[in-house]
């Protein structure tokens, strides 16, 4: 009695406080803004963050953190501030519906309204704004110029706009005193980080006789103009060391169009004084007879042994120095000290051969069973496998060339940033085939030292569970549920997690693959310790194995139940410092609430908890030399929005903006946590979203929405906008329905059956519990793995009224043998090991292949489905849907379903995304409030007026 009666006063006073607000509609959508946090200046003295409409004209605001000045650009984005804080600049979009206008008209290219830039200066709040910029940089670690490339006909006659080989105008401006210094026809060019130096490809147009084609390079310093080189047909965009000392660039003369072109890579010192000069490398590789190549295992026939064996000596070959070129593809970088130049090597590709005639030329591909990649892969990757080179290292002190592999699969991960001497090769040659459908297929790892070509076997280890340390000392790999570390110089291997009694691999996973490791927060200083996670804490372990694992947490996350990880703020961040402040997230599991804790690295403490609150916490920043933070805060019925925290104080974070004020005028909702036993005995979470104005004398239809665990996000925003495919659920909420999105726990073999177990008896427990939820008018809704999880629920049971499955798998046993075409790969490793968690190849198990297919028992379906299958879905075959379209369709049940051409896995573009929207609701409405069926479901589209008449 006593809790209705409180009920009853609740919802009293809710509706009374609530009586003017109106329910969420499809108006509301593009009116409703998103903001979006840029980094801070250096100093901390200025925030800068955008807020924007889904579809209009947004605001950039810069905010002094101390003053609350505040200086709005109206449609300003990609703010930046120079390095003393004392200028912003930011690019300014042209008004949405001048661009609108302009497209409607056809109009392309330079014909369509242009950016302006934007010149802040914070000392005097004054804006200077600079029409048709197309580009801007300004240097990272210092410098107070702004450098941007325009398309202004004051600057280029418009005839020369149209043509694409020639360059744009490029602009240096000083900030300080608005001295500019123009450079014609800049094809491409970058901006030392220091800000005072510009290097460019200069293109001119071919009416120009006067300006040379080359490489130059701008000294801000004195805006001097130096051509670095000329003449060539081809130049790469030049790099800058990270002192800003040396700069180098690929240059070819090649006509090689439609293969790969031979260049050269040319290095510039721009620290010897006098006017510089461009020293050209060719790749002079001397064979190395110290770079020996593990030998492969001959376990094989004497052909196939023979074969192995020919292909290792090609290989080893190659990685002497035999046959591979500098390309146009071939992006040079150097080494943290610039002390060394990496470029890319590749064996050249042949020009196509122009004496065939493309008419009698067969057009086919190929499946050979042992080949490294089918045809899908190859064509969604043929880009980057033509354009794939192998790091060939100069020491720029000796001229030596040093090529760290002639093998296109292995892949490297220098040290120190190519300052140290390691680099770890991680070469999959022998399992490549294997890993298209094994997650965790083994590669050959070794260490390859670059002052002496010297290849250190590491071992065979499983692939993405290993790395090298930030300086090259240790190999570490996960293995056997435990952490191990390889030092090169002694070939020791050493269990280096042995002793911690709590799990470091995910206690909740449940895919049927090896555990997976929760993580790294990272290294600390010259590799001394690795900061790994449990559950809970961060544990610090010796890479050495001498001292044993302790936890930096001191144990209070297991303690309290709170889950604590590292926030990494800084972006160039390679190691932590003893004493430096790690800035932790908190996460406690009894309530999901969120917060932040301040620990100190090297020191073993219980973290400083510096807030815990029912929010949502994202896009965390901070100032590079000040202890001030800008992030987001919200929950479900808070529209996320900007807090500044200044001195660490994040309890007292000010609130900066308030970007959705309309919020006040529409009913959203609330979110609580619900928990229940499911059929299996275990005790599992989920989330009920119920209306602001809850009558609990009233019934309520329910949509059930999941994929797999969600209990965790109970107050996490979701932003007003259209379906990317599955529903909205403050849009639902608001209109009168409650949302459930229940967690769930799978079964190894049964997917299907776990979703039924924890799904319908969370449907059950809350019907019982809220007499408000309507028991026959429930529905559910799900996407991806939600949607094969939709579709396989409407064959066990008939408890929902209606039910929307978006790209579902409806037959495993085609499915199994299917391609992902966004990426080109097999999907079966997704059944044996992955989320579809069958466990078992489909020749071992094809009765679980079979008992989890929805299609095998469509005829069991009583509620009406509506599907969602576009036709360039990447990750699920879109003819899965069609499977169970035309299941249900001969067996005439009511099935609808919505192919949305040209679209992908998740629907991309707006008005799109506007569509579903419309029909998601109207075939809930009908089915769960009665609603008249849409026009749509009755007659469809006419096939005479596609894309006039949409069925409304």
């Amino acid at each position: 009695m006593t809790k209705k009666f409180l009920l009853l006063a609740l919802a009293a006073v809710v509706s009374f406080g609530a009586a003017a607000k109106k329910p969420l509609d499809h108006d509301a959508f593009d009116s409703w803004k998103s903001v979006r946090v840029a980094p801070l200046s250096n100093n901390g003295l200025w925030a800068a963050y955008m807020v924007n409409p889904q579809e209009g004209d947004g605001m950039l605001t810069l905010r002094n953190t101390k003053t609350g000045k505040e200086i709005n650009i109206a449609r300003g984005y990609q703010p930046s501030f120079t390095t003393d804080g004392k200028w912003a600049v930011a690019l300014i979009k042209p008004f949405f519906a001048d661009t609108r206008k302009a497209k409607i008209k056809k109009k392309k290219d330079f014909d369509l309204p242009q950016d302006s830039l934007a010149l802040i200066n914070l000392t005097k709040g004054s804006v200077e704004k600079i029409p048709n910029v197309m580009s801007y940089r300004i240097g990272r670690d210092g410098g107070d110029w702004v450098v941007y490339s325009t398309c202004d006909t004051a600057y280029i006659k418009p005839k020369a706009l149209k043509d694409k080989k020639a360059g744009r105008p490029l602009i240096a401006r000083h900030l300080p005193t608005g001295t500019t210094k123009v450079t014609k026809w800049v094809k491409s060019w970058t901006l030392s980080r220091d800000g005072m130096k510009v290097g460019a490809v200069i293109a001119p147009q071919k009416k120009d006789s006067v300006t040379q084609r080359g490489v130059a390079l701008l000294e801000l310093r004195d805006t001097s103009y130096t051509l670095l080189d000329r003449g060539q047909k081809h130049y790469n965009t030049p790099v800058f060391s990270r002192e800003s000392n040396r700069m180098a660039f690929i240059a070819d003369n090649d006509s090689n169009d439609s293969g790969t072109r031979r260049g050269s890579v040319y290095y510039v010192d721009l620290a010897k004084g006098g006017i510089p000069k461009a020293q050209r490398y060719n790749v002079a590789l001397v064979p190395n007879p110290q770079i020996r190549l593990m030998r492969p295992p001959t376990n094989g026939t004497a052909e196939q042994n023979d074969s192995v064996l020919k292909a290792w000596a090609a290989a080893q070959k190659a990685a002497q120095g035999d046959s591979l070129f500098i390309n146009q593809y071939s992006e040079p970088r150097f080494s943290r000290n610039g002390q060394r130049l990496i470029v890319g090597v590749a064996p050249v590709i042949l020009p196509n051969d122009t004496n065939i005639v493309d008419f009698e030329q067969a057009a086919l591909d190929i499946w050979r069973w042992d080949a490294p990649y089918t045809p899908p892969q190859e064509s969604v990757n043929r880009k980057k496998l033509r354009e794939h080179t192998m790091p060939l290292v100069i020491d720029l002190a000796t001229d030596k060339q040093t090529l760290v592999t002639g093998n296109e699969l292995v892949s490297v991960t220098p040290s120190d940033e190519w300052n140290g001497d390691n680099v770890l090769l991680r070469d999959p040659t022998q399992w490549q085939v294997t890993r298209q459908w094994d997650y965790l297929a083994p590669e050959e790892l070794s260490v390859l030292n670059l002052s002496n070509g010297v290849i250190t076997p590491v071992g065979v280890e499983k692939s993405d569970l290993n790395g090298l340390s930030p300086m090259g000392k240790y190999v570490v790999m996960f293995s056997d549920r435990d952490y191990y570390a390889f030092n090169p110089a002694t070939g020791e291997k050493v269990n280096i997690s042995k002793g911690i009694e709590f799990p470091l691999w995910d206690e909740d996973q449940d895919i049927p693959m090896d555990r997976m490791p929760y993580g790294m927060a990272g290294w600390t200083k010259n590799d001394d310790c690795l900061l790994v996670y449990d559950r809970y804490d961060i544990w610090s372990l010796d890479p050495t194995g001498k001292t044993a694992p302790v936890n930096m947490t001191a144990g209070q996350g297991r303690k309290n139940g709170i889950t604590y990880r590292y926030i990494r703020t800084d972006r160039e961040e390679r190691f932590l410092t003893p004493g430096q402040d790690m800035l932790l997230s908190v996460f406690r599991h009894s309530d999901k609430e969120n917060g932040f804790a301040m620990a100190k690295a090297g020191t073993a403490a219980a973290p400083k908890l510096l807030t815990i609150e029912p929010k949502s916490f994202t896009q965390v920043a901070k100032a590079k030399n000040a202890p001030v933070y800008v992030f987001q805060k919200a929950d479900f019925s808070t529209s996320p929005e900007v807090y500044i925290a200044t001195n660490n104080n994040f309890a007292k974070a000010q609130c900066v903006t308030d970007a959705n004020p309309q919020m006040k005028e529409y009913s959203w909702g609330s979110a609580q946590l619900v928990k229940w036993y499911a059929y299996n005995g275990d005790l599992t979470e989920g989330v009920l979203y119920t209306p602001e104005d809850l009558d609990p004398n009233k019934k309520y239809p329910m949509l059930v929405v999941f994929y797999e665990r969600n209990s965790e996000e109970l107050y996490r925003h979701y932003t007003m906008e259209p379906s990317w495919s599955w529903v909205n659920y403050p849009f639902y909420v608001s209109r009168g329905y409650v949302v459930f999105v229940p967690d769930i726990k799978y079964a190894p073999g049964i997917p299907g059956e776990s979703a039924y177990n924890y799904v319908c008896s969370g449907v059950e427990e809350l019907c019982k519990k809220y007499p408000f939820i309507n028991k026959d008018k429930i529905g559910i809704d799900g996407q991806s793995w939600g949607g094969y999880q939709t579709a396989y629920l409407v064959t066990r049971t008939d408890m929902f009224a209606c039910a929307g499955s978006g790209a579902p798998v409806s037959n495993m046993t085609s499915a199994f043998g299917g391609i992902r075409w966004g990426t080109g790969d097999s999907r079966q490793g997704q059944y044996e090991l992955g989320q579809s968690r069958i466990g078992r190849n489909l020749w071992e198990a094809p009765e679980l292949y079979i008992a989890n297919s929805p299609v095998f028992y469509a005829n069991r379906v009583h509620t009406p489905l509506l599907i969602m299958a576009n036709d360039n879905d990447g990750a699920v075959p879109w003819y899965q849907g069609i499977e169970m379209f035309m299941a249900l369709r001969r067996l005439q049940k009511p099935v609808w379903m919505l192919q949305y051409n040209g679209e992908a896995h998740n629907i991309r573009a707006r008005k799109n995304r506007k569509d579903i929207t419309k029909r998601l609701q109207g075939f809930f409405d009908h089915y769960l409030k009665d609603a008249p069926m849409p026009k749509w479901m009755k007659e469809g589209i006419d096939p005479k007026r596609k894309g006039q008449d949409l069925g409304f």
